[in-house]
């Protein structure tokens, strides 16, 4: 993958991820269609999705698969496999599949998933990938059983998958119709927003001279890391985790809701912790940037109080999550804890008071 002469940022992704005003990223494709993404760190992505498996006593991953499915299916629609939908099934020999998946590997390796090859596949019956250097596991799972369906032209895939040697290894088969699960596990529509965010962008390739200077690719291995902190982060998929969300809220109501703010609240305590910033206008200014450049959004207003913190915002890629990040920074400065009292929580857009 080709990367800029300036920044070094890859030239793929300058041209498909839009940094927008309002402090997201929109990424696009020869499609048209649209889609928000974040940057996030690995270990926070992870943490959160086993912390909801144990606190309510069951696996989650289904549920994230079923959600990625769909982010799955418009991926499929930007990559040379598309191609093997308009070839008759005996025509599509395992020979030619492998050389489709390694066209399609720099770009799994580019959002920081690791490494994925085929093992396996016969066309309209089944289909065994192997990931090297996975990471946030259900996610791939799920873009792969999308890309499945959309390749084989069925309404859903069998799949089974697990740990070998270390790899990821997912097997796939024809399965029946979909489920009443799958349908309620829509993505919403993504229209992109304008905002106060500003940022000195490459002169080369556009992108903002912070994301580059932050995160560095291991192509070889499909790793991408924070050259600051050194933590592996990945590029995330707004929607899916959304609906995800959004379906366990509506099945088990707000003690979801406390559980996604209070462990979010909790890392990023830790992690303001080990890096050591302090309380200053610069260090807050400095965090609302941070979190703008990895598309978490940028808030119209934020005024900060006595220990309190007024905030509005009309395109955070999750307000509890946005709101969760800023009462750990208000916590660490006050070193009290604190409560939210919410004026406006509405998808992606929020008014609330933090206060301790």
């Amino acid at each position: 993958m080709r990367s800029c002469k300036n920044c070094e940022f890859p030239l793929k992704f300058a041209r498909y991820f839009d940094w927008r005003s309002d402090g997201t990223i929109i990424s696009t494709d020869r499609t048209k269609v649209l889609s928000r993404i974040t940057i996030q760190e690995v270990g926070e992505f992870e943490s959160l999705f086993t912390d909801l498996s144990n606190t309510l006593g069951m696996s989650i991953d289904r549920f994230l698969i079923q959600a990625q499915k769909n982010i799955g299916k418009a991926l499929y629609a930007n990559l040379p496999v598309r191609h093997m939908k308009r070839v008759p099934a005996t025509l599509r020999p395992e020979f030619v599949a492998r050389q489709l998946v390694k066209l399609i590997a720099s770009e799994i390796a580019g959002l920081g998933d690791g490494i994925v090859s085929l093992d396996h596949y016969k066309a309209g019956e089944s289909l065994s990938v192997r990931f090297e250097n996975p990471v946030v596991i259900p996610l791939l799972v799920g873009s792969l059983v999308g890309i499945y369906e959309s390749i084989e032209d069925m309404p859903s895939a069998e799949y089974d998958y697990g740990i070998e040697d270390g790899d990821l290894v997912v097997r796939l088969s024809h399965g029946q119709a979909g489920t009443v699960e799958e349908q309620r596990l829509y993505l919403e529509k993504v229209v992109p927003g304008n905002g106060n965010w500003t940022y000195e962008k490459c002169p080369g390739c556009g992108v903002p001279m912070a994301a580059a200077r932050t995160f560095e690719w291991d192509m070889k291995r499909g790793v991408m890391r924070n050259r600051v902190t050194g933590e592996r982060e990945v590029i995330i998929a707004v929607e899916s985790v959304n609906a995800f969300l959004r379906e366990l809220e509506k099945e088990l109501g707000e003690e979801i809701v406390d559980l996604v703010y209070n462990h979010v609240k909790l890392f990023t305590k830790q992690k303001i912790k080990k890096s050591g910033q302090l309380d200053t206008e610069s260090g807050w200014d400095l965090r609302l940037f941070e979190m703008a450049l990895r598309g978490f959004g940028y808030p119209v207003k934020f005024e900060r109080g006595d220990g309190s913190l007024t905030v509005e915002i009309e395109d955070a890629y999750n307000s509890d999550f946005y709101a969760a990040k800023l009462a750990a920074a208000l916590e660490i400065a006050t070193g009290k804890e604190s409560s939210i009292e919410w004026l406006v929580r509405d998808g992606n857009k929020g008014r609330y008071v933090i206060s301790t």
